[in-house]
C-alpha cells in the first residue's frame, strides 16, 4: 500500500515536472488537483496549483484559492498575490503585498521595478535596476538591462541627465538605448542605434525559428520609432512613408496603431480631417496600458486639436472635458479652447476661457491667461487684436519680455496708428531705436519706419532728422541718400542741389553708349520687354541664308494626321482647290422656281445658243439610248386611278 501511495506522489510530481517543461499548464493545473485530493496537507501542491492558475490567467480563481487555502499550507504568497494584482491594474494593492516579501527576494525587487515605472515613480524604479545589475547576475540580466535603459529614457525625458554606456547587445537593449539618445536631442546617434536594432532584431528572432509574420510585427515597433527621429530631423516624407507602410500591414501591436494615429498628422501637411477623426477615436477607443501618461495625454490632445481644426464645437469641448478630468488643466487646454471661442466669433468667451465642469472661478483662468508665458501672452493679445480692442493689446504689447526687439515694436507701432495715436507711435519707435544690444538690420528698420510715420503725419523736418541719421549710419546705402535728396528739395533746395552734385558729379566720367541707348527700345517699353526680346534668338546672317547653310529648325508642332487617313491611298489632287471649282461640287439653287419652263413638268426648257438641224429622210433612225433617271423619275410607278363617272339620278 505504501508503494502504491508512493508511486502515485511520484507519478503526479512527474506530470507536474513535464508540464512546466512543456507549458502545458493546464495539464499542470489537472496534476495539481489530483495532488491535492491525494495529499491534502501538501503545501507543494497548493503552490503548484495557483502558479498554474496563474500561468493560465485566472486571476479571480487564484485570489479565491489563497482565501480559501490556510497560510500553513499554501506558504508565503505575497509576490503571487501581488503579480495577480499587478496584471489587474491595482498597483497599489501589489506595492503593499511586495512589501511582506523579503529583501532579498529578487523577483519581488524586479516586479516592484515594474510597478514603479507604471506608477511613473521613475527615481525608485532606476534605484532598484541600478541596485540589481551591481549585486545580482543570472539568465535575466538582458532583460533587465533594457529596463533599467527604458527608465533612463523616461527620466531623461523629465529633464534628469543620463548617460548611457556602449555595452547593448540585444534589440531591445538597442531600442531603449535610443530612446534615451531622442530624449536627449541627439537624434543621429538614435538613428543609427535603431538601424542596428533592425538587424539584431531580425538575426535574434530568425535563430530562435520565429515565424515571419511575428518578426515583422516587432520590426515594425522600431520602424515607427525610425520614422519619428526621421520625422523630428524635418525628413517627413520619409517618415509618412514608413508609417503609411506599418500601417497597411495592421499588426496587433495596440501601442504601435495609436503612435502611427498619432503622428501622421504631424508628418504630413494635407491630411484628411475625417479621416484623422475616425483613426483617433479608435486609437482613444484601444487598450493604453503600454503607453505612457504623457502619450495618453499627447494622443487626447491631438484629438480635441483635429476636433478643433474641424470645426466640431461639441465634440471638441467634449475632449477637452475629458482630458482635463484625467490629466489636470494646463496651458494647451487653455489655448485649444480660446482658440475654439475665437474660431466661433465668442471672443469674450475666449478671453475668459470658462471651465464650468471644473468649477473654476474667473480670476483664476484669466491668469491662465495672463501668465508669464510668452505663448500665452501672445495668444492672449491675437485675441484682442481679434475682437479690436486697441487700447487693450497696446498694454498687452507693452508687456511682453521682448517688446523691445523688432517684431513686437512693429505690432505696437501698427496698433498705435490704427488707434490714430502717432505721437505715442513715434515715442516707441525713438525708444526702441535708442535701445542697447540693437542690431544694425533692425536699427535700420526702426527708422525707417519712423521716417514713414513722420512723412505721414506731415512733419518734414523731423524725417529729414531721421533721414541723415540714416545716412550717417548707413553711408554706403545710395538708395537713403537719394531719399534724402528727395527730403532736402521740400525743405532746403541748397542742401538738396549740393548732395546731388556730391552723389552724381557732372564730371563724373561714365562708360554709356548714349548711341544705343536710343536706339533700344527696353527704355521706352520697360525691363519686362528687353528680357523678352534677349530671350528670342538672334536673327540668323543673309550669308547663312544665301550659302544655305542654316541649319533647319526642328518643327515643334506634332504632325496631326485625320483619323481616318490611309497612307496607301493617294490624296485627292483637288484638295487645294476652292470647293465651288471641284468637279464634284453641286451648286445650290436658290430660286429654282425662276429656271422652271411652261411646258410640262420635268422638261428641259429650249437653250438659244444651240442650233437645231433637221434630219435628211435618208438618214437612219437613231436608237433609243439609256437615260439617265432624274430624282423625279426615280420615284415608285403609281398606278393613275380612273376618274369616277358622275351617278345618274
Amino acid at each position: 500500500m505504501a508503494d502504491a501511495s508512493a508511486g502515485g506522489l511520484y507519478q503526479c510530481l512527474t506530470d507536474i515536472a513535464r508540464a512546466d517543461t512543456s507549458g502545458d499548464y493546464q495539464k499542470a493545473l489537472q496534476a495539481a488537483n489530483k495532488l491535492i485530493r491525494k495529499y491534502p496537507k501538501e503545501t507543494f501542491a497548493f503552490k503548484c496549483k495557483l502558479v498554474a492558475q496563474i500561468q493560465l490567467s485566472q486571476w479571480a480563481d487564484a485570489l479565491e484559492l489563497i482565501r480559501k487555502t490556510p497560510a500553513h499550507q499554501m506558504g508565503h504568497v505575497g509576490f503571487e498575490k501581488a503579480y495577480i494584482h499587478y496584471r489587474q491594474g491595482e498597483l497599489d494593492e501589489a506595492v503593499k503585498e511586495l512589501n511582506t516579501c523579503e529583501k532579498d527576494d529578487i523577483r519581488a525587487q524586479e516586479l516592484k521595478a515594474q510597478i514603479y515605472y507604471k506608477q511613473e515613480n521613475f527615481k525608485d524604479a532606476y534605484d532598484i535596476y541600478l541596485y540589481l545589475l551591481k549585486n545580482h547576475s543570472d539568465d535575466s540580466d538582458e532583460l533587465r538591462r533594457a529596463n533599467y535603459l527604458a527608465v533612463q529614457a523616461r527620466l531623461e525625458a523629465q529633464g534628469t541627465k543620463q548617460q548611457v554606456e556602449d555595452a547593448e547587445d540585444s534589440y531591445s537593449q538597442l531600442y531603449n538605448k535610443a530612446c534615451v539618445e531622442i530624449e536627449a536631442e541627439k537624434l543621429p546617434q538614435a538613428l543609427a542605434s535603431l538601424e542596428k536594432a533592425l538587424v539584431s532584431c531580425r538575426k535574434s528572432l530568425e535563430d530562435e525559428d520565429r515565424e515571419e509574420e511575428e518578426i515583422e510585427e516587432e520590426l515594425d515597433s522600431i520602424r515607427v520609432q525610425k520614422a519619428y527621429v526621421l520625422q523630428r530631423m524635418g525628413k517627413k516624407s520619409e517618415a509618412l512613408e514608413i508609417y503609411q507602410k506599418v500601417q497597411s500591414a495592421n499588426h496587433s501591436d495596440e501601442s504601435v496603431k495609436a503612435t502611427i494615429t498619432n503622428n501622421i498628422p504631424a508628418a504630413s501637411s494635407d491630411f484628411a480631417l475625417a479621416d484623422s477623426r475616425k483613426r483617433f477615436k479608435a486609437a482613444l477607443q484601444i487598450d493604453q496600458s503600454k503607453l505612457t501618461r504623457r502619450q495618453r495625454r499627447t494622443l487626447m490632445l491631438n484629438n480635441a486639436l483635429v476636433l478643433l481644426m474641424s470645426n466640431q464645437r461639441e465634440p471638441c469641448k467634449r475632449a477637452l472635458e475629458e482630458l482635463v478630468s484625467k490629466f489636470g488643466s494646463s496651458k494647451d487646454v487653455a489655448l485649444i479652447e480660446a482658440t475654439l471661442h475665437v474660431k466661433l466669433g465668442d471672443t469674450e468667451s475666449a478671453l475668459k476661457v470658462s471651465y464650468c465642469f471644473l468649477g473654476f472661478n474667473e480670476l483664476k483662468l484669466i491668469q491662465v491667461l495672463e501668465g508669464n508665458d510668452l505663448e500665452t501672452s501672445v495668444a492672449r493679445l491675437h485675441v484682442l487684436l481679434n475682437a479690436n480692442r486697441l487700447p487693450e493689446a497696446i498694454k498687452a504689447i507693452r508687456a511682453l519680455s521682448n517688446a523691445s526687439s523688432l517684431g513686437p515694436s512693429s505690432l505696437l507701432t501698427s496698433t498705435l496708428i490704427a488707434s490714430d495715436s502717432k505721437d505715442e507711435a513715434i515715442k516707441a519707435l525713438t525708444s526702441a531705436s535708442t535701445a542697447k544690444n540693437q542690431s544694425s538690420e533692425n536699427l535700420k528698420a526702426i527708422l525707417e519706419a519712423l521716417v514713414e510715420v513722420e512723412q505721414g503725419r506731415g512733419d518734414e523736418r523731423a524725417a529729414t532728422k531721421n533721414l541723415e541719421k540714416l545716412v550717417e549710419k548707413f553711408p554706403d546705402d545710395l538708395q537713403l541718400q537719394c531719399r534724402l535728396v528727395g527730403a532736402y528739395s521740400r525743405s532746403d533746395p541748397k542742401k538738396a542741389e549740393a548732395l546731388s552734385s556730391k552723389l552724381f558729379p557732372e564730371s563724373m566720367e561714365v562708360d554709356v553708349n548714349v548711341d544705343e541707348l536710343e536706339e533700344s527700345d527696353w527704355i521706352l517699353y520697360g525691363e519686362k520687354y528687353r528680357q523678352k526680346k534677349e530671350a528670342k534668338s538672334p536673327a540668323a546672317p543673309d550669308a547663312e541664308i544665301i550659302t544655305r547653310k542654316l541649319k533647319n529648325t526642328n518643327r515643334k508642332r506634332k504632325i496631326r494626321l485625320p483619323k481616318n487617313y490611309n497612307p496607301d491611298v493617294a490624296p485627292d489632287p483637288e484638295r487645294w482647290l476652292p470647293r465651288q471649282e471641284r468637279s464634284t461640287y453641286k451648286k445650290k439653287r436658290k430660286n429654282r422656281e425662276r429656271e422652271i419652263g411652261r411646258g410640262t413638268q420635268g422638261s428641259s426648257s429650249a437653250n438659244p445658243n444651240v442650233e437645231f438641224v433637221s434630219a435628211s429622210p435618208n438618214s437612219p433612225r437613231p436608237l433609243p439610248g439609256p437615260v439617265a433617271e432624274g430624282p423625279r423619275q426615280q420615284r415608285p410607278n403609281f398606278q393613275k386611278q380612273k376618274k369616277k363617272k358622275a351617278s345618274k339620278f
